[in-house]
């Protein structure tokens, strides 16, 4: 028997952030599209971080294009809230996402378009937007491998709530947002180690009682391209809220340098100290991974070559990966920018296929300065849901 090919006019790989702005826009386009995504409900990956993690953008600052996120705009969400706000705005646009399908292969047509081999079956589409995150696969350093089995050792993606850390001396290493939040999260309960590498600007949280977010938004720093001078000023990474001297002094946390090797139970570290540790939480960040696209798009590094997410393939886009485009790209509210841009590539492409121009393979001009918010059409903006209980 042949096996039964599903099709669509655009899928979007990946339900996130990404992909239901993507699903937003391409709506608003009219455009027939379906969302494949590996998890179970929408906003799934933001349940499976550690329990007190909360966002660093007020709520205000954190809703997908046409739905405001619930409550005080200025609270900063937890991440269960995230994930409900998710699933609300998934329902409230009717988003046509089929989960539990996660896909395994991405490859051109012979005639155009693209097939996709997915644990559930097959599919094709005229375009496709890879829109599966900024953080994909964790990345634990080689040390690691040095550490012997009486040492404890998890990522942060794996990392959950104080009560599943043995023991009593723990190693956090890596002190960016998530490293500092961790290390602030286990400090009650442990006595916890921050190593932390190349130095990392800082911003408050609020400056004059204004979000440091909102400042940003209305500077026009945060979409800035990183090619203008607004732009660079936005590169690397950025450590949002107290110094790690303050978390110090606050929580009793201990600051260590680079950590650069490991051997049994001891860690090594840049300023010649050492320390003996019962757990270790690798804060290290994470890599991509497209080994899964077998099309003409991915450089000698693996990443994606493309120009704001349009790729040379025809009809193949990237869609929320970090510093795509602007700080923005990755973030919740701001990613609609290059959602809304991706989308009127993919309206252009699909008009001069049905004008029979013979165009239908060539990217469309630049729409660059168009609005982007009204690139892809005109769909009611979503009122306000309730808070999730």
């Amino acid at each position: 028997m042949t096996a039964t090919i599903r099709r669509a006019e655009v899928i979007v790989i990946g339900g996130g952030q990404a992909g239901l702005a993507a699903g937003y826009h391409l709506s608003r386009a009219g455009i027939p599209f379906l969302i494949l995504d590996a998890g179970t409900h929408a906003g799934e990956s933001w349940r499976q971080r550690w329990d007190s993690l909360e966002l660093f953008t007020p709520a205000r600052y954190s809703s997908l294009p046409g739905l405001p996120f619930p409550g005080d705009p200025g609270h900063y969400p937890g991440k269960d809230e995230v994930a409900g706000y998710m699933q609300d705005y998934a329902r409230a646009f009717a988003l046509p996402i089929r989960h539990g399908t996660r896909v395994s292969s991405l490859e051109r047509c012979a005639g155009g378009g693209y097939r996709l081999e997915t644990d559930s079956g097959r599919y094709e589409a005229a375009q496709v937007i890879v829109a599966t995150g900024a953080y994909q696969q964790p990345r634990i350093p080689a040390i690691a491998a040095g550490l012997s089995s009486a040492v404890a050792q998890l990522h942060s993606a794996a990392y959950r709530n104080p009560g599943q850390i043995p023991g009593r001396t723990v190693l956090v290493v890596g002190a960016a947002n998530s490293g500092a939040q961790i290390a602030a999260d286990l400090a009650p309960a442990h006595q916890v180690w921050l190593s932390r590498g190349a130095p990392i600007r800082r911003l408050p949280r609020r400056i004059l009682g204004i979000p440091i977010h909102s400042l940003g938004d209305h500077l026009g720093l945060i979409a800035a391209p990183f090619d203008t001078w607004r732009g660079r000023t936005q590169r690397g990474d950025l450590l949002v809220g107290a110094s790690l001297r303050q978390l110090a002094r606050r929580h009793g946390i201990k600051l260590l340098g680079r950590a650069t090797g490991a051997a049994g139970r001891t860690i090594r570290f840049a300023d010649g100290q050492e320390l003996d540790a019962d757990t270790v939480i690798w804060a290290t960040g994470y890599r991509p991974d497209y080994s899964w696209i077998h099309a003409p798009v991915l450089g000698p590094d693996g990443l994606p070559r493309h120009q704001r997410g349009v790729t040379g393939s025809p009809g193949l886009y990237f869609l929320g990966m970090h510093n795509q485009y602007s700080r923005g790209s990755s973030l919740i509210y701001w990613v609609r920018h290059d959602a809304a841009y991706i989308v009127s590539h993919i309206r252009a492409r699909e008009a001069s296929g049905r004008a029979g121009t013979g165009k239908g393979d060539d990217h469309p001009g630049d729409p660059a300065d168009a609005d982007p918010e009204q690139a892809a059409g005109q769909l009611p903006v979503a009122s306000n849901l309730p808070a999730r209980r």
